[in-house]
């Protein structure tokens, strides 16, 4: 054998024993790597840890174990009646078969109405994928029962059940809250989703609902506060976030590709944020609503402009969380519209699409058109 072909021999069995050194690294540092996420998270976990009577977390799951899928899976609860019931008010002798769906569900309603009076609310952070399935199965639940609380709500409202209609709209806020607790991005997202439909709910009850003072002082006690908490929450989330996938793929890999997964998530974050923007907009315009409400039922009229109510105001509540600009607002043959002027800052009229990225906080986005669509059809 020549000295050329040993050589060669020599170099492929040292580069196999380096690399074998190199595995064995990697599978130690994967080691200890998986074992340091675990015990962040759960160290984590338990600094987030409360007592199960104060947990709202309990009773969302006892009602999910008792959950039947069929439930939800009505005929008429779809189409024009869906969009009827959801839409806004409704009576139970227009739509029947809803009214009597509502009545089975008053044990899932009190619960989640019980769960909505806790302030505190923690799922596990730690996420094992074999266990992702039943989260995402929750998550789905809860969006299920937020619709129910709505149609419930609207039908209370309708018939003259007005504390009550409140309560349920209310409780859906506060459930978005208590999603949103959790520093886990699927349950902050549909804690997002959860709590801009409670706001509209409201908003429609404050400016056409009848509230009285006493019911808008509740819905101001009630409101999420309207400062920009942004930073705070996504650098919770971040931790979070990385440390479940540190802990999924346990290797020295992820500490160098590190950047990457920054990189390849950064999209989510970006509609994260957008998300978070609309909703802390629909909060501020609800704080203005219920003002605008509070100065009508004291003067019989809408006021010309928001300086008038600025006085009875947190003073972000009146800058546009997109462009850090004013509101829109301007008085209208029936009332008044109120929006914001997007991330481009430039008014257009509250339109939305084709280029214009208004956001228009009343009247909501073609509520009432629609629910005039669906009572021609």
């Amino acid at each position: 054998m020549n000295k050329r072909i040993r050589k060669r021999l020599w170099c492929a069995a040292t580069l196999v024993i380096v690399a074998l050194f190199v595995l064995g690294l990697l599978w130690l540092s994967g080691r200890s790597g998986f074992k340091n996420a675990e015990e962040k998270l759960a160290a984590i976990d338990a600094e987030r840890a409360i007592p199960d009577e104060q947990n709202a977390a309990m009773v969302y799951n006892q009602l999910v174990d008792d959950y039947d899928e069929g439930t939800f899976s009505r005929d008429f609860l779809a189409g024009k009646t869906d969009t009827l019931t959801m839409g806004g008010p409704w009576l139970s002798k227009d739509h029947p078969e809803v009214a009597e769906w509502l009545k089975e569900q008053q044990g899932t309603i009190s619960k989640l109405l019980e769960a909505c009076k806790k302030e505190e609310c923690r799922f596990p952070i730690s996420i094992d994928p074999q266990v992702m399935a039943d989260r995402m199965q929750l998550l789905r639940t809860m969006r299920r029962w937020a619709y129910l609380l709505v149609r419930a709500g609207n039908n209370d409202v309708a018939e003259g059940r007005v504390d009550a209609g409140l309560e349920k709209y209310l409780c859906l806020i506060q459930m978005g809250k208590q999603l949103r607790q959790q520093p886990v991005i699927i349950d902050y997202l549909v804690g997002v989703a959860i709590e801009a439909l409670g706001l509209e709910a409201v908003a429609h009850f404050t400016v056409e609902g009848g509230a009285a003072e006493t019911h808008l002082k509740l819905i101001e006690s009630a409101m999420p506060q309207t400062k920009d908490n942004w930073a705070k929450e996504l650098s919770i989330i971040l931790e979070v976030e990385q440390l479940n996938a540190r802990r999924q793929s346990g290797s020295l890999a992820w500490l160098i590709s590190q950047w990457w997964w920054r990189i390849s998530n950064k999209d989510a974050f970006d509609r994260m944020h957008e998300m978070y923007v609309r909703l802390l907009t629909d909060r501020r315009g609800n704080r203005i609503l219920i003002a605008l409400r509070g100065y009508n039922k004291k003067t019989g009229n809408w006021p010309e402009s928001l300086d008038e109510i600025k006085s009875s105001l947190p003073e972000e509540s009146l800058v546009d969380p997109s462009n850090n600009g004013s509101f829109v607002y301007m008085l209208t043959d029936d009332g008044f519209r109120l929006y914001g002027k997007g991330q481009n800052g430039i008014d257009e009229n509250g339109r939305r699409g084709d280029g214009a990225d208004d956001w228009l906080i009343w009247p909501r986005r073609g509520r009432k058109s629609e629910q005039k669509s669906a009572s021609a059809g």
